[in-house]
C-alpha cells in the first residue's frame, strides 16, 4: 500500500459503463531467431496463474500488520501469520486496482483498455482506496486530465519514485507466461495512469520476472538476473538488483546486514524515500533470496525487512505463486484459504466472487494474449491446451534523458 499519511477521498462519481466489443491488437514480436515454443495443458496453466494471484492476495493482505513499521531497521525477527487468508480475499489496492483493469479487459474484449475509457472506469470505480500517485491521478482525472498525463511528473507530484509502479502491475507478468516482453508491454501501459520514469522501469522488471518464472527451469536467482533484460541499465531498478544480489552473497547468514545496507545507500545517501521502487525492490529480492524458494519464510522476510512491506510481500508472493502453482502452495502445512473474495471498494464490480473465478478470468484474457503473440490452442496429453510462442525479456521502455 502507499503512505497512510496521505489518505483523502475522492467524492463519489457513477457513470453507466458502457460495453465495447473485444478488439485485436498488434502483438509484442519476439526478437528475431528465438522460435522457442511451450506447450502447457490448460489445467497446468490454470493453476501457475491460481497460485501467483492467490499469493499476491495472502502477501498484501498478511503483511498490511507490518506496513511501514521498520523504517530505519528491519523488523528483530520473522514474524509469523497464518498461512493463507483464514477469513478469505478481500479489496486492497494491493489487488484490486489490477483486478478492476483484468475485469475490464475480459468484459469489453480489450488487452489494452483506451484511457478514455479508464476515466470512466475509474471515475465509477476508484473513489476509496487509494493514495499518492493514485490519489493523484484520479482527482487529475476530475479536472479533464487523461492518461498518461495523469503519470506525468510535471502534475502528479508522485509519478516519479511511487510503488505503484510495483504493486499494480504483478497480474500482467501473470497473464502472459513464458512471454516478457508482452508482459512489460502491457504493465506499461496500465502503469502509466500514475507514473513514468523511473517506477516504469520497475514495472517491466517485475512483470517480465513473473512471466519468466510460470515456466522457468533455472533457480529464481537465475530469473532475477534474466529480468534484467528488460530493465534499462542505466536505471535505478538495474543497480538496485544488482545491489541486492551482492549485499546477499556479501551476508549469505546475515540479512539484517544486507538490509542495512541496501537502505543505507537508497535511502540516506541517495535519497529515494521509503515509498519508491529502488527501496522496496530491494526489499523483494532480498526476501526472495533468503527465502530460497520457501513460501512461507520468502513473506516472512519481506514483512521484516521493512518499509512498504504488505506491496513486497505481495510481489514476492506473486514471484513464487506462479513458480510454485496453487496447488503446491495449498498443500502446504496450515495452509487455509476459503474461496472467496470480497469487493470493498469497486462498486461497479461484483460485490462477491470466488478466488478461482478470478483465476478463470485471468486465464481467459491470458488465452487473448497467447493467441496474439502466435501462440494456439492445442491439446496436450489428450487435454486442452496451449503452445506459447516463448519471448526473452526485451526493454521496451528506455530511461528517458539517458
Amino acid at each position: 500500500m502507499q503512505l497512510r499519511g496521505l489518505r483523502t477521498l475522492v467524492p463519489a462519481t457513477v457513470l453507466v459503463l458502457a460495453h465495447i466489443a473485444w478488439t485485436e491488437e498488434a502483438p509484442v514480436t519476439t526478437r528475431p531467431g528465438n522460435p522457442r515454443t511451450k506447450e502447457v495443458a490448460r489445467e497446468e496453466l490454470l493453476d501457475r496463474i491460481h497460485g501467483g494471484w492467490a499469493a499476491m492476495l495472502i502477501g498484501g493482505i498478511q503483511g498490511l500488520a507490518h506496513e511501514f513499521k521498520y523504517n530505519d531497521k528491519p523488523r528483530d525477527t520473522l514474524p509469523d501469520f497464518p498461512l493463507g487468508l483464514p477469513d478469505g480475499a478481500r479489496t486492497d489496492d494491493d489487488n484490486d486496482f489490477e483486478w478492476t483493469h483484468i475485469y475490464y479487459m475480459d468484459k469489453d474484449g480489450v488487452l489494452k483498455i483506451p484511457y478514455d475509457r479508464i476515466v470512466d472506469i475509474w471515475k465509477a470505480n476508484m473513489n476509496t482506496g487509494l493514495w499518492c500517485a493514485n490519489l493523484t491521478a484520479r482527482q487529475l482525472m476530475d479536472k479533464g486530465v487523461v492518461p498518461p498525463d495523469t503519470g506525468d511528473p510535471a502534475r502528479n507530484k508522485f509519478a516519479s519514485f511511487n510503488l505503484s509502479g510495483q504493486f499494480c502491475v504483478e497480474s500482467y507478468g501473470m497473464i502472459a507466461p513464458g512471454m516478457p516482453q508482452a508482459a512489460a508491454d502491457i504493465g506499461l501501459h496500465y502503469a502509466r495512469i500514475a507514473v513514468s520514469g523511473e517506477p516504469l522501469q520497475a514495472t517491466q522488471y517485475w512483470t517480465s520476472l513473473i512471466s519468466l518464472n510460470a515456466f522457468h527451469d533455472g533457480s529464481l536467482e537465475d530469473a532475477l538476473k534474466a529480468a534484467l533484460k528488460a530493465v534499462d541499465p542505466a536505471s535505478a531498478q538495474a543497480e538496485v538488483v544488482q545491489d541486492a544480489l551482492a549485499a546477499f552473497h556479501d551476508n549469505p547468514a546475515d540479512w539484517k546486514a544486507a538490509r542495512q545496507l541496501l537502505h543505507r545507500k537508497w535511502l540516506v545517501e541517495k535519497k529515494w524515500n521509503g515509498n519508491s521502487t529502488p527501496t522496496n525492490g530491494a526489499m523483494v529480492i532480498l526476501a526472495l533470496l533468503y527465502g530460497n524458494g520457501d513460501f512461507y519464510k520468502s513473506l516472512q522476510y519481506s514483512m521484516a525487512l521493512g518499509h512498504d512491506a504488505d506491496c513486497n510481500a505481495a510481489t514476492a508472493g506473486s514471484v513464487l505463486g506462479v513458480r510454485m502453482g496453487f496447488k503446491k502452495i495449498a498443500a502446504l502445512p496450515g495452509f487455509t484459504m476459503p474461496d472467496i473474495y470480497k469487493n470493498l471498494t469497486r462498486p461497479a464490480l461484483p460485490r462477491e466472487m470466488k478466488v478461482s473465478e478470478q483465476a478463470e478470468t485471468l486465464l481467459r484474457v491470458c488465452e487473448k494474449i497467447i493467441l496474439a503473440n502466435g501462440g494456439e490452442r492445442i491439446e496436450v496429453g489428450g487435454k486442452p491446451g496451449f503452445r506459447i510462442r516463448v519471448q526473452e525479456p526485451r526493454l521496451l521502455e528506455p530511461m528517458r534523458g539517458k
